[in-house]
């Protein structure tokens, strides 16, 4: 539920800002299809300062790129726009049936989370985590559950209904950003968890480490 180490989102986009004249869009996409990772950062970061609403939808048609670099780079990119992303992933999350597709979308709402902390999501983004945890595609259930680690506070009630389900990948994961919750639901579920006598042996030793890193935060 924390945000990566680096420099403050914010400090990122005002260096951005001080160019003197807006850089050119396709010049931006050019940089961003480059394999240096610190290039890609500053041609998304640029979009969003000077190009908000041109970049986004060439942005989002990048999601079904066979070129991982890329997709992933537009994936950190959509992540830049915070909230403002979010119906547009939405859509195209519902109307894919395509399941990379369908997992950009997921990955770049936990960039915008971890981004914008603060923001809160909208009741359709909530409603397209939901449904990702029981889509066919692993790789899309996954992401739903590392993304809800991301939104944190909001996301509590699903990651706690995750942590008492059968999934072990969703289980550990699920379990893991609980213990980084302070809200006295998270500790409350994973002490259920590990008082159940059907609980199996495999979770059982995932949610006493999360319990244990969840009491060692709170001192």
């Amino acid at each position: 539920m924390g945000r990566p180490a680096g420099l403050p989102f914010f400090v990122l986009i005002t260096m951005t800002s001080l160019q003197s004249d807006p850089p050119d869009l396709d010049a931006l996409f050019a940089d961003l299809a480059h394999p240096n990772p610190h290039l890609q950062t500053e041609a998304y970061l640029a979009m969003v300062e000077h190009h908000p609403e041109a970049s986004m939808p060439r942005l989002i048609a990048l999601l079904d790129q066979p070129d991982v670099s890329l997709r992933r780079a537009a994936v950190r990119g959509l992540g830049a726009f915070g909230a403002t992303a979010l119906q547009p992933l939405a859509s195209l999350f519902a109307s894919s049936d395509d399941g990379t597709v369908r997992a950009s979308c997921v990955k770049a709402y936990a960039q915008i989370a971890s981004n914008y902390p603060d923001q809160e999501f909208s009741q359709e983004a909530m409603a397209v985590l939901k449904a990702a945890l029981d889509d066919p595609s692993p790789v899309v259930s996954q992401s739903a559950v590392m993304a809800l680690g991301q939104v944190g506070e909001q996301a509590l009630p699903l990651l706690i209904s995750i942590c008492q389900g059968t999934n072990l990948a969703h289980i550990q994961s699920a379990a893991m950003a609980l213990a980084e919750s302070k809200d006295p639901q998270a500790e409350v579920c994973l002490r259920q968890v590990l008082a159940n006598p059907e609980t199996d042996d495999l979770v059982r030793e995932m949610v006493d480490a999360s319990l244990a890193r969840l009491v060692s935060m709170k001192g």
